[in-house]
This record gives structure tokens, C-alpha cells and sequence, in this order.
């Protein structure tokens, strides 16, 4: 059986497996899932149609399943999937979709850090780290290993690529392709987050060439056509010069090409 404050309120429909904790003060709705291993630690409210993998842990004023912040929600069934291994901290918001059966989704092993708030229809990859304060807006899509840091947001229908990372106090309107470092209000995009890439275990061939893809996308003058057949024409498709290139590919809103008055690659 799980384990049930006698202060919580867990609503008899719910499925609560029976490794999950649900502390104190605590609020659980009727078509919620919780999994194995879940620890909802005090006051934390999950509710609509939410569902939790395994070995979630919830922080106090964690919310996670509340109907959208959109003027023009419908009414119907709709989602919130979260995976396994993922941390929420304390005054995390997360919603669900806006249509009928449609779903916010977050993957495994995510950290999100002290009121940061992902809302309805995004997709928010594996191993992603929002720092506190951090915001998506609708429908934006978070690639794997992804950094968002402290106060950074992400205009609606906006991408950030694998292994990305903006840096603090950072707003863009247009995508953030993967590996790339970006600051400031649709401000330049530094460099490649080599760090990142180092600990993921990307090999020193392909960092070099994100160097070079880099070198050619963002600082040398041409534009986003011009640039992308000198990347196909002049540096060698190892898998991660591809990944940058169907990035930009897949674009709607556009990829971020702020330029970069520093030196630093």
C-alpha cells in the first residue's frame, strides 16, 4: 500500500502504486497516476489528467496538471505525461494541453529548479535542467540535455536544440539551434557550449566541427541559406553537423542567428 499522510487528500479514484509517498498537505485528483517510487514530499498539488512515471520526487507547492493559463482553452480531456527520474522543486508549474486530447510532455530525469513553469502542449526532452525561474511558454519543444538558465524563457512555439543552453535573464523568440550557447534579449549566440558537449561524451572531432558549423552560421556574415550550403559544402556530416542542420531544417519561427561581436567560439 502506499504510504498516505493522513493529512493529504488523495481522491479514491486515483492509481497511486504502492511504493508512492504522498506527504503532508498534499493534493491528488481523481484521473491522476502516480508510479512506483513517486515521493510527493508536502504540499504539493497534482491534478487532471496526469500521469507519473517512476521515481518522480515532488518539492513543496509543486503543481503539476491544473488546466492551461490560455483565454482560449476547450473543454475536453487533457494531458500531462510525465517520464521516470524527474525533480521538481519547490513552486514548480507545469499544465496541461489546451485541446481536447492533446498533452504537455516531460521526459526522464529532468531537474527543474524553484518556480519555473512549463505551459500547455510543450515537449520537454530527456535530462533537461531549467534553473530557477525559467519559463516556456505553449507549445515549445526542449531537446535532450537542454539548459535553461535562472529567469531565461522561450517565446511560444519555440525550440531549443540538444544541448543547448541560455544563459541567465535570456528571452528569444526564434529557435536555439543545439550545442549553441545564447544570451540577452534575442541577443547573439556566444559559442558552442563545449562543456556540455565534453560531458555528454561527444568525441573531439565533432566538437571541432560545431566549431567550424559555428564559425560559418554565426559570425560570418552570410545568411541562414548562404551559411548552410558552406556548412554542407565545406565541413565533414559527422552525425551531430547533420543534427544542426535538420534543426534548422524543421525551423517554423526561424533559427536564432544573433551575431557576435566577442571571439569566443
Amino acid at each position: 500500500m502506499p504510504k498516505i499522510h493522513p493529512t493529504a487528500v488523495v481522491d479514491s479514484q486515483a492509481e497511486i502504486a504502492d511504493s508512492a509517498e504522498i506527504g503532508p498537505m498534499s493534493y491528488v485528483g481523481p484521473n491522476v497516476k502516480i508510479g512506483e517510487g513517486c515521493k510527493l514530499i508536502a504540499q504539493c498539488n497534482i491534478d487532471g489528467y496526469t500521469t507519473l512515471g517512476k521515481n518522480n520526487t515532488l518539492h513543496p507547492f509543486s503543481a503539476l496538471g491544473q488546466n492551461a493559463q490560455d483565454l482560449g482553452i476547450e473543454e475536453g480531456k487533457t494531458y500531462l505525461n510525465i517520464g521516470d527520474g524527474n525533480t521538481f522543486r519547490e513552486g514548480v508549474c507545469i499544465h496541461t494541453g489546451t485541446k481536447p486530447d492533446s498533452e504537455t510532455v516531460i521526459g526522464n530525469e529532468c531537474y527543474f529548479m524553484n518556480n519555473t513553469h512549463v505551459a500547455h502542449n510543450c515537449i520537454v526532452g530527456n535530462n533537461v535542467i531549467l534553473v530557477g525561474g525559467a519559463s516556456l511558454a505553449g507549445y515549445c519543444e526542449i531537446g535532450d540535455r537542454a539548459i535553461m538558465s535562472g529567469f531565461s524563457g522561450m517565446h511560444q512555439f519555440g525550440r531549443v536544440g540538444r544541448l543547448a543552453m541560455l544563459s541567465a535573464c535570456s528571452v528569444f523568440s526564434q529557435d536555439i539551434a543545439p550545442f549553441m550557447i545564447a544570451e540577452g534579449r534575442n541577443g547573439p549566440v556566444r559559442g558552442v557550449n563545449i562543456v556540455g558537449c565534453k560531458r555528454s561524451g561527444m568525441s573531439s572531432e565533432a566538437i571541432r566541427a560545431l566549431r567550424d558549423v559555428y564559425k560559418i552560421f554565426f559570425r560570418s556574415g552570410l545568411n541562414s541559406k548562404n551559411a548552410v550550403e558552406k556548412i554542407e559544402a565545406d565541413i565533414e556530416r559527422l552525425p551531430e553537423v547533420q543534427e544542426f542542420l535538420d534543426f534548422l531544417a524543421s525551423s517554423k519561427r526561424g533559427i536564432h542567428q544573433g551575431r557576435t561581436p566577442g571571439k569566443r567560439a
